[in-house]
């Protein structure tokens, strides 16, 4: 027995798909891709390939990886990404054997895996089926390169000859100044005991959240504008209608936006803007733990 056909079944009962993070809804769903690929020869040889690049990446600090840039990982058997999903489930161990070398709490390696299931929630929300098309995204943390810290989420980035936290903010409640404090003081701490070979002075953000736009969009003392209002604002990016039509409604592609959600003041902020030919733009900043 190979050592994927191993890794595979091992990740077919309930307690591995929730350590990875996976719902008991969408448990099911994953049972059955796994069950799929060991029975199909062809597809168990395209997952290896894709599992041996992700493997590849392990301990790649601060670099660019894209291991999901080859043609398999665009296939849609059995939905879309769900290849890439494979691939992820068969080095999750060789991930956490990772997060041990550096002396990293099994609670921590947990929570930043479990991003996978995170993810496989997402795309079902957004396509209403099982699948993993952010499996791009998750190449951060099955390199070892992305840790969950409280609220957010944070990654070395080196820029300018100088390494930095790249901040990142998944969808896990509300983002009050208490958790971000908090968060910051977690990342401050984790990195300078399990990667200190990589000093980082800084924190780094980049993101839609950081358009100045939303300050006057809503009100002062929202949790938005206070995250905002810690960064050091530093250039636009680019483009971000998609993100924020993505991460607030959970939309891809062309979107009616009459047939949006107006419930909160952030769904109002963003539909109104594009209703009115504005558009929003990704920004860059920078802070200090403080």
């Amino acid at each position: 027995m190979s050592l994927l056909t191993t890794r595979l079944e091992a990740a077919t009962t309930d307690r591995a798909l929730a350590a990875l993070g996976f719902r008991r809804d969408d448990r099911p769903d994953a049972k059955a891709a796994i069950a799929a690929a060991l029975a199909d020869r062809e597809r168990l040889a395209e997952v290896e390939v894709l599992a041996e690049r992700v493997r590849a990446t392990i301990g790649a600090i601060g670099e660019r990886v894209a291991p999901f840039d080859h043609p398999l990982a665009a296939s849609n058997w059995g939905g879309i990404g769900v290849l890439p999903l494979l691939a992820l489930l068969a080095v999750a161990d060789d991930v956490r054997a990772f997060h041990r070398s550096r002396g990293i709490p099994a609670f921590v390696s947990d929570r930043s895996l479990s991003d996978l299931g995170q993810q496989v929630w997402v795309h079902r929300r957004t396509y209403g089926a099982f699948g993993l098309h952010t499996y791009g995204w998750l190449a951060a943390a099955f390199c070892g390169n992305l840790y969950s810290l409280g609220r957010l989420q944070f990654n070395l980035l080196r820029r300018a000859d100088e390494w930095m936290l790249s901040t990142h903010i998944p969808e896990t409640g509300p983002l009050t100044p208490e958790s971000v404090d908090d968060s910051f003081a977690q990342a401050a701490a984790f990195f300078g005991e399990h990667f200190p070979d990589y000093p980082a002075t800084a924190f780094h953000c980049e993101s839609w959240l950081l358009d100045p736009q939303l300050a006057r969009a809503l009100a002062p003392a929202s949790n938005i504008v206070r995250f905002q209002q810690r960064w050091r604002l530093e250039e636009k990016v680019g483009p971000a209608d998609g993100d924020a039509l993505f991460f607030v409604f959970r939309r891809r592609g062309d979107v009616d936006l009459s047939t949006l959600p107006r419930t909160t003041s952030l769904q109002r902020a963003v539909v109104e803007k594009l209703e009115s030919g504005g558009h929003w733009g990704l920004w860059s900043g920078t802070c200090t733990a403080t």
